[in-house]
């Protein structure tokens, strides 16, 4: 057979592998929180490994994806959850939504970043910061608060903006770190500290945008969502308070009734994998995986409040009810 013919032979290969529905690549649909500029790197990584299996996601923050979840449990869509707080998870984990499924390399995910029966797992964690914008700060001539009780001064009211645990897992994050973390105080905290707050956004990343952009001089955010903005020479530092640090995970699971239950153990093998971990200290320096944690992001998680998830979850409803009879009086 001439070079030319072998040549056509297999580009009419190829064209059949393609469009055959034998060779048709499977379905697999993530439901997610994950931030939107991380999605195109979960896919790819994946894919990488498994070109036979296409993911398709279903994305929103927690709270819409959570809820989603809920309202299918009895006709369940998504194959396989990515990025969701693990608050979140404890929920779906109580209502009998998710399987158990110990991942390959299951046995290195930090303890504290999984549930003890594998019904979800952490992928990565991040802390609650305070960021200031240190050129507002000096203009209006206050101090750098070093700690969550410095921000209950009188000199910072309507300097400070927060996610509202409401609207943000990652204001629920703050919330719930505080009432544990400091027991009978928490909300006489909560309260004076919300005396000097300008207002609450619905997301968890907007105060970051907000004091990058130099709209506010004191955000509650994480240093994950600030670092994008680290690469352009602005006057933002990030604090991490003396008392500790609130904090969350973002864990993936298989939930009950997935279509595709193989391809999903696949891509959760891929979630406890070294590639996820890397992703993961990318995003916030804290893997679930210690060993390839940033040098800064296991200072962070070394100082990380007490939290638990499931107390985090079952009190949630109690805990959003008082406090928004705090913020809207």
């Amino acid at each position: 057979m001439s070079t030319l013919l072998k040549g056509l032979f297999g580009f009419f290969v190829a064209i059949l592998w393609v469009t055959s529905p034998v060779f048709a690549r499977e379905e697999l649909l993530v439901y997610t929180a994950v931030e939107p500029e991380f999605l195109a790197v979960y896919k790819d990584a994946f894919e990488k490994l498994h070109p036979a299996i296409e993911v398709t996601y279903v994305r929103d923050s927690a709270g819409p994806i959570t809820a989603r979840l809920l309202a299918e449990k009895n006709n369940p869509k998504a194959d396989v959850i990515l990025g969701l707080s693990a608050i979140s998870l404890e929920k779906l984990r109580a209502a009998g939504i998710l399987s158990t499924y110990k991942p390959i390399n299951g046995e290195k995910i930090n303890p504290k970043m999984r549930a003890a029966d594998f019904s979800w797992f952490g992928i990565n964690a991040w802390g609650g910061s305070i960021c200031v914008n240190t050129e507002l700060l000096k203009k209006e001539n206050l101090p750098i608060p070093t700690s969550w009780l410095d921000l209950t001064d009188p000199r910072y009211r309507g300097k400070i903006v927060m996610p509202s645990p409401v609207a943000s897992s990652t204001g629920y994050m703050f919330l719930a770190g505080w009432i544990q973390g400091m027991g009978d105080k928490g909300w006489d905290y909560v309260q004076r500290l919300h005396e000097n707050i300008l207002f609450y956004t619905a997301s968890g990343a907007r105060p970051a945008a907000m004091i990058a952009q130099g709209e506010v001089p004191i955000a509650l955010t994480s240093e994950a969502f600030i670092r994008p903005f680290m690469r352009f020479s602005i006057p933002v530092q990030t604090i991490e308070p003396t008392e500790g640090i609130a904090w969350d995970a973002e864990g993936s699971a298989l939930p009950k009734g997935s279509k595709h239950p193989e391809a999903a153990k696949k891509f959760l093998d891929f979630c406890a994998s070294e590639a996820v971990a890397q992703i993961a200290a990318s995003f916030s320096g804290i893997a679930a995986i210690d060993q390839f944690s940033t040098e800064k992001g296991r200072s962070i998680a070394n100082r990380f409040l007490p939290l638990d998830f499931n107390r985090a979850d079952s009190e949630k409803s109690n805990l959003l009810t008082r406090w928004q009879r705090i913020a809207h009086k």
